[in-house]
Protein backbone atom coordinates (compact mmCIF):
# COMPACT_ATOMS: atom_id res chain seq x y z
CA UNK A 1 0.00 0.00 0.00
CA UNK A 2 2.91 2.46 0.67
CA UNK A 3 4.58 1.60 -2.65
CA UNK A 4 1.17 1.73 -4.43
CA UNK A 5 0.74 5.48 -2.74
CA UNK A 6 4.31 7.02 -3.27
CA UNK A 7 4.16 6.18 -6.83
CA UNK A 8 0.59 7.37 -7.16
CA UNK A 9 2.26 10.92 -5.21
CA UNK A 10 5.15 10.73 -7.42
CA UNK A 11 3.44 10.83 -10.79
CA UNK A 12 0.87 13.15 -9.74
CA UNK A 13 4.71 15.46 -9.12
CA UNK A 14 5.67 14.83 -12.17
CA UNK A 15 2.76 15.55 -14.22
CA UNK A 16 2.11 19.30 -12.10
CA UNK A 17 5.97 19.77 -12.29
CA UNK A 18 5.64 19.32 -16.42
CA UNK A 19 2.40 21.66 -16.32
CA UNK A 20 4.09 24.40 -14.51
CA UNK A 21 7.47 23.33 -17.03
CA UNK A 22 4.99 24.37 -19.87
CA UNK A 23 3.88 27.61 -18.81
CA UNK A 24 7.22 29.12 -17.94
CA UNK A 25 7.02 28.70 -14.14
CA UNK A 26 9.94 26.57 -12.01
CA UNK A 27 8.02 27.12 -8.42
CA UNK A 28 4.32 28.36 -7.65
CA UNK A 29 4.13 32.23 -6.86
CA UNK A 30 0.77 32.76 -4.80
CA UNK A 31 1.23 36.37 -5.54
CA UNK A 32 0.62 35.30 -9.64
CA UNK A 33 -2.22 32.99 -8.92
CA UNK A 34 -4.03 35.69 -6.84
CA UNK A 35 -3.48 38.17 -9.30
CA UNK A 36 -5.45 35.91 -11.99
CA UNK A 37 -7.65 34.72 -9.64
CA UNK A 38 -8.63 38.36 -9.29
CA UNK A 39 -8.93 38.59 -13.06
CA UNK A 40 -11.31 36.06 -13.43
CA UNK A 41 -13.47 36.92 -10.14
CA UNK A 42 -13.68 41.24 -11.74
CA UNK A 43 -15.97 43.20 -10.02
CA UNK A 44 -18.54 41.01 -8.17
CA UNK A 45 -20.78 44.22 -7.66
CA UNK A 46 -21.52 44.34 -11.48
CA UNK A 47 -23.66 40.92 -11.37
CA UNK A 48 -25.30 41.26 -8.43
CA UNK A 49 -28.90 41.76 -8.27
CA UNK A 50 -30.31 45.23 -7.60
CA UNK A 51 -33.09 45.44 -4.81
CA UNK A 52 -32.38 49.54 -4.20
CA UNK A 53 -36.60 49.88 -3.09
CA UNK A 54 -36.06 47.73 -0.53
CA UNK A 55 -34.19 47.77 2.93
CA UNK A 56 -32.01 44.77 3.65
CA UNK A 57 -34.43 43.55 6.51
CA UNK A 58 -37.63 43.82 3.77
CA UNK A 59 -35.65 41.77 1.34
CA UNK A 60 -34.46 39.22 3.76
CA UNK A 61 -38.24 38.50 5.35
CA UNK A 62 -39.69 38.38 1.38
CA UNK A 63 -36.70 35.99 0.34
CA UNK A 64 -37.04 33.77 3.32
CA UNK A 65 -40.79 33.25 3.39
CA UNK A 66 -40.84 32.55 -0.41
CA UNK A 67 -42.65 29.97 -1.28
CA UNK A 68 -39.35 28.44 -2.44
CA UNK A 69 -37.93 28.72 1.07
CA UNK A 70 -41.06 27.90 3.25
CA UNK A 71 -39.97 29.75 6.21
CA UNK A 72 -41.90 31.89 8.74
CA UNK A 73 -40.81 35.15 10.33
CA UNK A 74 -41.28 36.98 13.33
CA UNK A 75 -40.55 40.79 14.88
CA UNK A 76 -39.49 41.47 18.23
CA UNK A 77 -38.12 44.53 19.90
CA UNK A 78 -35.46 43.28 21.17
CA UNK A 79 -33.15 39.71 22.57
CA UNK A 80 -34.90 39.61 25.62
CA UNK A 81 -38.57 39.19 23.99
CA UNK A 82 -37.41 36.26 21.57
CA UNK A 83 -39.10 33.74 24.24
CA UNK A 84 -42.21 35.18 23.96
CA UNK A 85 -42.14 34.49 20.36
CA UNK A 86 -40.86 31.32 20.41
CA UNK A 87 -43.76 30.52 22.85
CA UNK A 88 -45.99 31.90 20.43
CA UNK A 89 -45.04 29.78 17.49
CA UNK A 90 -45.18 26.86 19.86
CA UNK A 91 -48.71 27.43 20.42
CA UNK A 92 -49.50 27.69 16.72
CA UNK A 93 -47.58 24.89 16.19
CA UNK A 94 -49.25 22.81 19.04
CA UNK A 95 -46.09 21.60 20.32
CA UNK A 96 -45.01 21.10 24.18
CA UNK A 97 -43.26 24.28 25.84
CA UNK A 98 -39.69 22.36 25.41
CA UNK A 99 -36.74 23.43 23.33
CA UNK A 100 -33.27 22.66 23.01
CA UNK A 101 -30.82 24.89 22.47
CA UNK A 102 -27.09 25.59 21.67
CA UNK A 103 -24.71 26.21 25.40
CA UNK A 104 -24.19 30.01 24.58
CA UNK A 105 -24.54 32.36 27.67
CA UNK A 106 -26.82 34.78 25.39
CA UNK A 107 -29.76 32.14 25.24
CA UNK A 108 -28.94 30.43 28.77
CA UNK A 109 -29.44 34.11 30.33
CA UNK A 110 -32.76 34.89 28.70
CA UNK A 111 -35.87 33.99 30.38
CA UNK A 112 -37.81 31.54 29.32
CA UNK A 113 -40.41 31.51 31.45
CA UNK A 114 -42.37 28.42 31.27
CA UNK A 115 -40.50 26.55 28.54
CA UNK A 116 -38.56 23.62 29.34
CA UNK A 117 -35.22 24.24 28.25
CA UNK A 118 -31.93 21.48 27.75
CA UNK A 119 -29.24 21.80 26.26
CA UNK A 120 -28.56 17.72 25.05
CA UNK A 121 -29.63 17.13 21.21
CA UNK A 122 -31.92 14.07 20.37
CA UNK A 123 -31.46 12.36 16.35
CA UNK A 124 -35.50 13.40 16.68
CA UNK A 125 -35.27 16.51 18.39
CA UNK A 126 -38.29 18.30 18.14
CA UNK A 127 -37.49 21.81 18.43
CA UNK A 128 -34.17 23.42 18.89
CA UNK A 129 -33.55 27.13 19.10
CA UNK A 130 -30.13 28.54 17.79
CA UNK A 131 -28.86 31.93 17.22
CA UNK A 132 -27.86 32.89 13.59
CA UNK A 133 -24.31 35.26 13.35
CA UNK A 134 -25.60 36.47 10.24
CA UNK A 135 -28.05 37.29 7.64
CA UNK A 136 -27.87 37.64 3.83
CA UNK A 137 -30.73 39.72 2.58
CA UNK A 138 -30.14 38.82 -1.40
CA UNK A 139 -31.14 35.00 -0.67
CA UNK A 140 -32.60 35.04 2.95
CA UNK A 141 -29.88 32.76 3.71
CA UNK A 142 -28.94 32.48 7.79
CA UNK A 143 -24.97 32.13 8.60
CA UNK A 144 -24.32 29.75 10.78
CA UNK A 145 -19.86 29.50 12.31
CA UNK A 146 -19.33 26.31 14.28
CA UNK A 147 -17.60 27.37 18.21
CA UNK A 148 -17.45 25.07 20.85
CA UNK A 149 -20.70 26.74 22.04
CA UNK A 150 -22.52 26.36 18.92
CA UNK A 151 -22.37 22.93 17.15
CA UNK A 152 -23.02 22.80 13.90
CA UNK A 153 -25.88 19.77 14.46
CA UNK A 154 -28.45 21.89 16.30
CA UNK A 155 -29.21 23.45 12.91
CA UNK A 156 -29.64 19.92 11.12
CA UNK A 157 -31.08 17.76 13.81
CA UNK A 158 -34.44 19.03 14.95
CA UNK A 159 -37.80 19.01 13.25
CA UNK A 160 -38.32 22.55 14.10
CA UNK A 161 -35.69 25.17 13.63
CA UNK A 162 -36.38 28.25 15.22
CA UNK A 163 -33.52 31.02 14.35
CA UNK A 164 -33.04 34.03 16.46
CA UNK A 165 -31.26 36.68 14.36
CA UNK A 166 -29.76 40.43 14.89
CA UNK A 167 -31.70 42.60 12.83
CA UNK A 168 -28.57 44.67 12.66
CA UNK A 169 -26.67 41.36 10.67
CA UNK A 170 -28.44 41.64 8.11
CA UNK A 171 -25.89 41.66 5.34
CA UNK A 172 -26.94 42.92 2.00
CA UNK A 173 -24.96 40.39 -0.30
CA UNK A 174 -23.01 37.34 0.16
CA UNK A 175 -19.77 39.23 -0.82
CA UNK A 176 -20.48 41.38 2.28
CA UNK A 177 -19.34 38.52 4.44
CA UNK A 178 -16.67 37.09 2.98
CA UNK A 179 -15.17 40.35 2.94
CA UNK A 180 -15.79 40.78 6.30
CA UNK A 181 -14.05 38.10 6.76
CA UNK A 182 -11.38 38.63 5.24
CA UNK A 183 -10.84 42.08 6.64
CA UNK A 184 -10.78 40.52 10.15
CA UNK A 185 -7.65 39.82 12.03
CA UNK A 186 -8.40 36.80 13.00
CA UNK A 187 -8.54 33.46 12.21
CA UNK A 188 -11.58 32.27 9.92
CA UNK A 189 -14.15 29.92 11.47
CA UNK A 190 -13.59 26.17 11.27
CA UNK A 191 -16.79 25.85 9.58
CA UNK A 192 -19.71 27.91 7.65
CA UNK A 193 -22.85 27.07 6.64
CA UNK A 194 -25.28 28.79 5.06
CA UNK A 195 -28.79 27.62 5.43
CA UNK A 196 -31.49 28.75 2.99
CA UNK A 197 -34.81 27.65 3.70
CA UNK A 198 -36.30 24.37 4.93
CA UNK A 199 -34.85 21.16 3.98
CA UNK A 200 -36.47 19.79 0.90
CA UNK A 201 -35.50 17.40 -2.22
CA UNK A 202 -37.60 16.77 -5.66
CA UNK A 203 -35.45 13.60 -6.54
CA UNK A 204 -38.98 11.29 -6.11
CA UNK A 205 -41.09 12.14 -9.18
CA UNK A 206 -40.05 15.71 -8.74
CA UNK A 207 -42.52 16.55 -5.63
CA UNK A 208 -41.05 18.46 -3.61
CA UNK A 209 -40.65 17.03 -0.33
CA UNK A 210 -40.14 18.77 2.98
CA UNK A 211 -37.32 18.18 5.97
CA UNK A 212 -35.80 15.38 3.56
CA UNK A 213 -31.95 15.63 5.27
CA UNK A 214 -32.97 18.26 7.79
CA UNK A 215 -35.62 20.21 9.38
CA UNK A 216 -38.78 20.27 7.90
CA UNK A 217 -40.18 23.70 9.75
CA UNK A 218 -38.14 27.00 9.84
CA UNK A 219 -39.25 29.37 12.13
CA UNK A 220 -36.87 32.99 12.29
CA UNK A 221 -37.19 35.63 14.67
CA UNK A 222 -35.62 38.36 13.80
CA UNK A 223 -34.78 41.23 17.32
CA UNK A 224 -33.86 44.83 17.52
CA UNK A 225 -33.79 47.25 14.74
Amino acid sequence: MSSQTDGSTGARSAILGALRKSLGRTALDLDVVAGEAQSLLGDATRHQPKFDDQTSRARFIERATSERLTATVDEVAALADAPAAVQRYLQQCDLPAQISHPPMDCLRELDWGAIACHETLSPDEPVAVNIADWAIAETGSLVFTSRSDSPTLYSYLPLHHVILVDGGGILRYMEDYWAMIRAADTAPPRSTNFITGTSGTADIEAQNIRGAHGPRFMHIVIFGE
